[in-house]
């Protein structure tokens, strides 16, 4: 069979064809069936429908509470927050190292960077972690330039 002889079948196939036997008279029946089905659906007893509610109730109280454990750990977690504003007023610091020099430039940028972003956000705790970690580099620099005399 050559690539001609397939394309003239495959055409061929391309005609509609008509089904052997009516679908919706068995769709109907189908259907109908069905809703007999429906209309003969079990009660539920009382004691069922009792665990039923006392279950539901129980898992609305569970997330009462969930939801107000996180409420509570959310306030202690922003009441817990230190203030940074101490360093804030702390004076530029250059150190005569020129090894040291360039990375407490760089820190004394991230810190400004930083407080800009904290006027913009004052309750942010990832903004006050990474100011305090900021402020503590800067401090491991002023020892080790102490180190170096």
């Amino acid at each position: 069979m050559n690539e001609f002889e397939w394309l003239r079948q495959m055409r061929g196939l391309n005609q509609p064809v008509a089904p052997r036997s009516d679908l919706w008279s068995r769709i109907d029946a189908a259907l109908d069936d069905g809703a007999s089905h429906i209309d003969a659906a079990p009660t539920v007893p009382p004691r069922a429908r009792h665990v039923r509610a006392w279950t539901m109730a129980a898992s609305l109280a569970a997330i009462v509470v969930l939801a107000c454990g996180v409420v509570w750990r959310m306030h202690a977690v922003v009441q817990g927050t230190p203030q940074v504003a101490s360093h804030a007023t702390q004076p530029r610091w250059k150190p005569s190292d020129p090894r040291l020099a360039g990375a407490a430039l760089e820190l004394e940028a991230a810190r400004m960077e930083l407080q800009q972003a904290m006027q913009q956000a004052p309750d942010s705790p990832a903004l006050q972690r990474l100011l305090q970690q900021t402020h503590a580099q800067q401090n491991y620099l002023r020892e080790l330039e102490k180190q170096a005399g």
